[in-house]
């Protein structure tokens, strides 16, 4: 189980936990049958013994007669395992849930059965009245056959979850689930609304839940078509459902169904819906389509809605991404800084929307004092901590590379601080013109452009990893040699875009004078490589177009 699934089960299970613990704890007996009243005429009893299933919790339902004596007397439910069971918690082969002390007269007694602590089956239940809590001196008692297969803790701790929440809690805690993304989450998140919609099959918001799970757990055309399929039974349950037609509409986009999306989200924006998912969802296939100011209009639309706080708000989060990402393609800095800006003036200084506008400020405007106080303030704020760190000391290496006398001495500190240097500082520094004179200082200053790190991995390779053909660029005007082996494998750096398939970076490589034909890898020249990735456009970047595949 990862750390954050842990995370996640530990504090989402945290009530029902204590209540399980509490569960466990022996009760001891608060009083007796009072002196004052004498016993009843007849015998103490237990009858009627029934154990059903009700919502995943097992319930005992039973009678008994208690006369008042003797005054210590105690019920208990018993579980009876299979022979090859482990043991009880306290060695017994019995598993017991403690009741409180029976009332004198009779009574009838609706009572969950206690999880016996793992995974097992038990074969018989029994409702038994004792002289005491752990006397062997058995009152009276009741036994039937009931075959219980109980589930695995986890198991049992989501079922007690629907079943102890309302169906909106459950719903709503699915939703929260879903959004998280991970997959253990995601499998909860299913078990839920399995669980809901075998209540209630015509709950349509757990069909687009669902639809949603498909899509994340199983991106591609099958999972499209199965939360298609899931969207058609939510729109036949309800006819007018924003959230499956909206949901439906971004199937259909990525489906290449341009115009049934294009309808159904024209339709939807008829109505009143709060769900933002449908002006974000709207630019992305207009984006698709190639049709990047109306998108931008869309995105716009979403953005300038208020904030719903809740799952509605991802669909903003997402609509700030892809208009940085237009602005960025259409080289327009002035309107991606406003939307730097109005993110955090929106989602407020909290929020930890500040290292995309940190590094804009550092690469793009080449404001480094200004990057080094947003920097500082995230990290203030435990924000983006390893992000924020980073870029700090990269904007603390530009100011070192920019200034002199007890300032550049003093960047310089900073820089290793929350930086030191190596071949990933030299590779990010070259990312862009606005910070490559720092890259440029520590080389001048002796750091080897060379150097590996305890990965074997240069400044280079990390550049060609990241298919950064700028940056690798750079970083060869620097004096970084293509020829230099990196990784355990010991491979030639320049071959790292041709083992990837990156047909750009075999041309960026090129331009800087690297011949591909005398560099080999076991024995295999980048041809070699090349023909046996099968790929004609690899091949025709390495300068070899009449190579038969």
């Amino acid at each position: 189980m990862s750390a954050r699934w842990t995370v996640v089960l530990s504090v989402a299970l945290l009530p029902l936990w204590a209540a399980y613990a509490a569960a466990q704890s022996v009760p001891q007996p608060t009083y007796s049958a009072s002196p004052s009243e004498p016993p009843l005429a007849g015998k103490n009893s237990v009858s009627g013994l029934d154990v059903k299933k009700n919502a995943g919790i097992w319930i005992a339902d039973f009678d008994y007669f208690y006369i008042g004596a003797p005054p210590s007397a105690a019920l208990a439910i018993t579980l009876t395992p299979r022979a090859d069971a482990p043991l009880g918690p306290a060695g017994q082969e019995q598993y017991e849930t403690f009741l409180p002390h029976p009332q004198q007269g009779a009574h009838h007694a609706h009572v969950e059965i206690r999880y016996p602590g793992n995974a097992i089956r038990t074969l018989k239940v029994a409702v038994t009245m004792r002289g005491a809590m752990f006397s062997k001196a058995v009152l009276a008692s009741e036994q039937i056959d009931q075959v219980i297969d109980w589930p695995d803790f986890q198991t049992w701790m989501r079922d007690q979850l629907v079943a102890k929440s309302s169906p909106e809690e459950s719903y709503n805690r699915a939703v929260s689930l879903i959004d998280s993304e991970g997959q253990a989450q995601l499998s909860e998140a299913r078990s839920i609304l399995e669980k809901l919609l075998a209540n209630d099959p015509k709950f349509a918001p757990g069909y687009v839940e669902l639809a949603r799970i498909a899509m994340k757990s199983n991106w591609g055309p099958e999972g499209l078509h199965q939360a298609e399929g899931l969207l058609s039974s939510a729109l036949q349950i309800q006819p007018d459902s924003a959230n499956a037609k909206i949901l439906l509409g971004y199937v259909y986009a990525h489906q290449q169904s341009f115009a049934k999306a294009e309808k159904l989200f024209a339709e939807v924006s008829k109505s009143n819906t709060d769900n933002l998912w449908l002006w974000s969802n709207w630019g992305e296939l207009l984006t698709m389509e190639g049709k990047p100011e109306q998108a931008i209009l869309k995105y716009r639309q979403a953005i300038a809605h208020p904030m719903t706080h809740d799952t509605y708000d991802r669909a903003r989060t997402f609509a700030y991404e892809r208009l940085l990402e237009l602005f960025e393609e259409r080289k327009e800095p002035d309107q991606m800084e406003a939307l730097y800006k109005q993110r955090i003036a929106e989602f407020g200084p909290g929020s930890c929307y500040s290292t995309d506008y940190t590094r804009f400020l550092l690469e793009v405007r080449g404001d480094t004092q200004a990057a080094i106080d947003l920097a500082t303030r995230a990290l203030d704020q435990s924000c983006d901590d390893t992000v924020s760190r980073e870029l700090l000391g990269l904007a603390e290496y530009v100011k070192w590379a920019s200034t002199t006398g007890s300032v550049r001495a003093a960047a310089l500190n900073q820089a290793r601080i929350y930086l030191p240097a190596g071949p990933k500082p030299l590779y990010l520094l070259a990312r862009s013109d606005r910070t490559l004179s720092a890259a440029r200082a520590l080389v001048a200053a002796g750091e080897g452009i060379d150097q590996e790190d305890n990965a074997k991995l240069n400044a280079l390779a990390y550049a060609l990893q990241n298919r950064d053909a700028g940056a690798a660029s750079r970083l060869l005007a620097l004096g970084a040699h293509p020829d230099a082996l990196v990784g355990d494998a010991a491979i030639p750096v320049a071959l790292l875009p041709v083992l990837t398939a990156d047909a750009d970076g075999v041309r960026m490589m090129r331009r800087h004078g690297v011949n591909y034909s005398t560099l080999q890898y076991q024995g295999a020249t980048a041809f070699d490589i090349a023909k046996r990735l099968g790929d004609k456009t690899l091949l025709d970047a390495l300068g070899n177009k009449d190579a038969a595949l």
